[in-house]
């Protein structure tokens, strides 16, 4: 039986990286809504959603007579708002992908959608969610009221959402013969979906970058964590982007009793207190049964499956700033994206090696940066713009954007070994 360390009794409860900010799930669906949300006391009991402020720096007027609803189809959840005039969002809708019953990942529904009739399948799972979202936004509408909706979403949930076979993403060369915009209609509402970059590197990313600011400003770092982690190093002149295979870690993981940048916090105090190594190891008499901390065991598997994503993504930043040709005080931000990005403590993050020391204080929250870049999008194509002008100018973004292949770069791989220890970078 492993004992408890008193030492670390109360840290659960104690610590500021687990305490509550908004409206925290109790069970997370890892949309990235719940970290930047809190009431917001007004006549319409709208919600407000804070962390878009601090990215996008401003509150958005949408006046038109299209109410803009915007969408972030991801492989695990959907999340869907419906914003009012005034720039607030006035409801949401927030489901689990039904397509999971097909596999937790993105090749699992690849190889799924070879039989044609799955594939069907998850198609119309896609759309009914949309449906039941849409149709709740649709009881808000004043008369003469119509719903416009801006839809992001990686390559393989864009492809079964459109119905169109995604085996060439399963394969090598991993390559996507469509990756342009679409203009379309979901469930009778019209809609435009983001373009993506390639197989592994989708809408939802193009979204983060143009929310980022990325393509206006100095040399900016996008971090968008979960069981794929994307990474992108850019700025107004050239973008680079990769993919890397985080696995669950950031998303519960081995502990799915704990966020995984709970974790993160958890492994750094470990590591603070000479509780566990730079390799990995628990010290005894924790190495075998783990450590319980508060309510949470932390055991030698689950640091294990952080030391391979953190390593993961690590190595991918340090091969974008060699691609780039950029060293890391030349980074002016760090925009990180989503749930996990919201809850992750930069000093641990840096702590355990995730991302280098001196970016700490440059580090950002973004919130859903795939849904304020279809909220930007939204607001240009409604108040004086089109979709066919808004995809002029995301092609030029796209141009500017190189995607890597980790896998064949000849330095990555050992560069990933060296990442995996939980130490500085």
């Amino acid at each position: 039986m492993c004992k408890e360390n008193t030492g670390f009794k109360n840290h659960i409860t104690e610590n500021s990286a687990v305490s509550k900010k908004g409206l925290r799930c109790q069970i997370c669906t890892g949309c990235g809504l719940c970290p930047g949300v809190t009431l917001e006391s007004s006549t319409t009991g709208g919600l407000r959603v804070l962390a878009e402020d601090a990215l996008l720096g401003m509150r958005l007027s949408i006046e038109s007579a299209k109410r803009l609803v915007v969408a972030d189809v991801g492989t695990t959840t959907v999340a869907m708002l419906l914003y009012a005039g005034d720039g607030n969002v006035e409801e949401r809708f927030v489901a689990v992908n039904p397509q999971t019953r097909y596999g937790a990942d993105v090749i699992s529904r690849i190889r799924a959608a070879e039989d044609r009739s799955a594939a069907k399948d998850m198609q119309d799972q896609i759309l009914h969610v949309l449906r039941q979202g849409l149709a709740r936004f649709q009881g808000r509408l004043k008369e003469g009221e119509e719903l416009f909706l801006v839809l992001a979403a990686n390559t393989t949930m864009t492809y079964l959402l459109m119905g169109w076979d995604p085996a060439e993403l399963g394969h090598a060369p991993f390559q996507a013969a469509r990756l342009d915009s679409v203009e379309t209609k979901v469930c009778g509402v019209p809609c435009f979906v983001f373009p993506g970059l390639s197989a592994f590197v989708g809408g939802d990313i193009v979204a983060g970058i143009y929310a980022s600011g990325m393509c206006e400003k100095g040399l900016t770092l996008l971090l968008d964590l979960g069981t794929n982690g994307e990474i992108v190093l850019g700025n107004s002149e050239k973008r680079i982007a990769c993919a890397t295979a985080a696995g669950p870690a950031f998303e519960g993981g081995v502990n799915k009793g704990i966020w995984g940048a709970d974790m993160i916090s958890l492994l750094a105090r470990l590591r603070r207190e000479g509780v566990l190594d730079e390799t990995g190891l628990l010290a005894e008499p924790y190495f075998t049964e783990g450590i319980r901390i508060g309510n949470v065991r932390v055991t030698k598997e689950a640091v294990r499956s952080v030391q391979l994503a953190k390593g993961a993504i690590a190595a991918g930043i340090e091969t974008l700033l060699k691609r780039f040709g950029a060293d890391v005080k030349e980074i002016e931000r760090v925009v990180l994206a989503g749930g996990f990005g919201y809850y992750l403590h930069p000093k641990s993050a840096a702590d355990i090696g995730l991302f280098p020391r001196e970016l700490t204080d440059r580090t950002v929250t973004g919130g859903n940066t795939a849904l304020s870049g279809a909220l930007l999008a939204g607001k240009y194509i409604l108040t004086g713009g089109t979709c066919r002008s808004f995809d002029k100018l995301l092609k030029e973004t796209v141009l500017r954007t190189e995607v890597l292949n980790l896998a064949e770069d000849p330095g990555f791989e050992q560069c990933y070994l060296n990442r995996l220890t939980l130490d500085c970078f």
